[in-house]
């Protein structure tokens, strides 16, 4: 059967990241999610969701010049 919604707790298990880490990005509103009960509360994340954060807030290496950082 296919899952397509994990609790926090399931996405933080899977990913190998504190649950905590994982609340806060929902409740900064940088991780997809929707609420499956009134009042903003018992919050599930979509399948594709972590992966669409981490394409999106990925930080490209750049190569340094070879002469940048020496002192002279």
């Amino acid at each position: 059967m296919t899952k397509f919604l994990e609790t926090p707790k399931e996405l933080a298990e899977r990913v190998g990241i504190p649950v905590t880490n994982v609340r806060y990005l929902i409740r900064e509103d940088m991780l997809d999610h929707i609420f499956t009960a009134p009042g903003k509360r018992n919050p599930k994340i979509p399948k594709g969701a972590w992966e669409k954060y981490v394409a999106q807030f990925t930080v490209k290496a750049e190569p340094k010049a070879a002469n940048a950082g020496r002192g002279s």
